[in-house]
């Protein structure tokens, strides 16, 4: 099938409907693309696994001057985790291994230290592995050179004692699957997954091969975008998201997720289930999906950021509708964008604006303003961190010292939320500071220490939680 037919099956897959929600829709994007600056961005929306639109607005690459289309092809980062994760299901179904079973069965060379961490902590971020390699993204590794790096570095906590998103989860994944199959894991998603559901175009990322209706990533810098920085062969090969896929192709996945597809019901069931500390306690994320209000209702989400592309896929599993956003900026904010149009196509979806709750911890207020002032100066202390290897802890607190000393002073602070989580206490903060506003998300332990610290850029004061 040729791009014309392609594109064509997917205009008479839409029905050549004309909704009522079409212009609010165009409108609202147009308006998001013009305060971000988005080159391009592509959607999709899904209801009862069935394709209501599919749509492109803005440019692909902005030196030739390419359109959006359907089937424009976008780097997808940490959203093409759930792929990965299906691929592992496919051969837990096929009797290959394990979920709770070590990754040393598998991987016998990886250290004794990692005995306790099963196929399952990988999947759902609870094993204790660093977030990322610490590795040089310019340069080449094999195989075991990069396993090597990621083996070489301290664990953060025991395994299922926390959860914290790890892209060296997947990373070590997709050796499992290259281990067990005996093919690359992107050849085997193709074979397994891609091919089956339709996905024509969903390939894995490569720099050299001339490779139709590809977007070009774009990094935000000064306010003007530039093409995103070369990075290696490896880098770019990783089972932490390292595909292209174009909205047409995340549609088929969505679809094949809707209709149970080519996995059994038992193996979507463990999906579902949200990760399982070794406390009894269950955090709200599955098999590379977050989760609210539970695993068959409420809310799945991912969101994916790599080299000037930024993608968001939001399932509403109460009435199976399904909205995904792709952009080739590094400064879109794809989840606020999907959210939204969801909230267009159904109205009872729209979150109330967020509100500051009243202070009853004035103690902890003071601790989190201390907090973003020490990060924005980099003199984080160590020691107030806990479960944190002194490698990850370097590398978080690099990364939000940057976004925070690009904001300037600090002039408002106050606290939006706080819940028990697992045996720790979440706190929602979010800082107005000269230019720009963020939300903190700061969970601190039992022993008073600081277990987890997210750090989110927001739109707007009172975007909804």
């Amino acid at each position: 099938m040729n791009r014309i037919e392609y594109l064509l099956a997917a205009v008479i897959l839409l029905g050549l409907q004309a909704t009522a929600t079409a212009e609010p829709i165009d409108d609202y994007i147009a308006a998001e693309m013009t305060r971000d600056g988005i080159p391009g961005l592509a959607i999709t929306i899904l209801r009862d696994g069935r394709l209501q639109r599919a749509q492109g607005y803005g440019f692909a690459n902005l030196e030739h001057q390419v359109p959006v289309h359907p089937d424009t092809l976008f780097k997808t980062g940490a959203t093409g985790m759930q792929l990965t994760a299906a691929g592992v299901m496919l051969l837990v179904q096929d009797g290959k291994i394990r979920l709770d079973e070590s990754i040393r069965a598998y991987l016998p060379e990886v250290p004794s230290s990692w005995r306790p961490i099963t196929i399952r902590h990988l999947l759902n971020h609870t094993s204790g592995l660093p977030a990322t390699p610490n590795g040089d993204f310019r340069a080449d590794y094999t195989d075991a050179q990069l396993l090597g790096i990621i083996t070489g570095e301290a664990l953060n906590f025991p395994a299922g004692a926390r959860w914290r998103f790890s892209y060296s989860d997947y990373i070590v994944l997709g050796f499992l699957v290259k281990r067990v199959s005996g093919q690359y894991y992107a050849d085997f998603l193709k074979q397994r997954l891609f091919t089956p559901l339709g996905m024509r175009t969903a390939r894995a990322i490569d720099e050299t091969a001339v490779i139709p209706n590809r977007a070009a990533g774009y990094e935000m810098r000064d306010g003007k975008p530039r093409n995103a920085e070369w990075i290696s062969p490896t880098a770019n090969s990783t089972a932490d998201g390292s595909l292209y896929l174009s909205i047409l192709d995340y549609a088929a996945w969505a679809a094949g997720m809707a209709g149970h597809r080519i996995l059994t019901d038992e193996s979507w069931a463990e999906i579902a289930k949200p990760a399982r500390l070794n406390n009894g306690c269950s955090y709200p994320y599955g098999f590379g999906w977050f989760q609210h209000a539970g695993a068959q209702s409420g809310v799945w989400w991912h969101a994916g950021s790599w080299q000037g592309f930024q993608t968001y896929a939001v399932r509403y599993l109460e009435g199976d509708l399904t909205v995904t956003v792709f952009a080739n900026s590094d400064n879109a904010d794809v989840g606020t964008i999907a959210r939204h149009v969801a909230e267009i196509v159904e109205p009872n979806l729209t979150r109330p604006p967020a509100a500051p709750i009243e202070d009853r911890e004035p103690a902890m207020t003071g601790r989190v303003r201390r907090l973003l002032g020490d990060m924005a100066a980099g003199r984080v202390a160590y020691g107030d961190f806990t479960d944190f290897a002194q490698l990850d802890f370097t590398e978080l607190m690099a990364d939000d010292t940057k976004v925070l000393s690009a904001l300037g002073p600090l002039q408002e602070l106050a606290p939006f939320d706080r819940r028990d989580m697992c045996g720790d206490t979440l706190y929602r903060y979010r800082a107005r500071f000269e230019h720009g506003i963020i939300e903190a998300n700061v969970t601190v332990a039992a022993n008073g220490k600081i277990g987890n610290l997210v750090i989110t850029p927001l739109p707007a004061w009172d975007a909804p939680l």
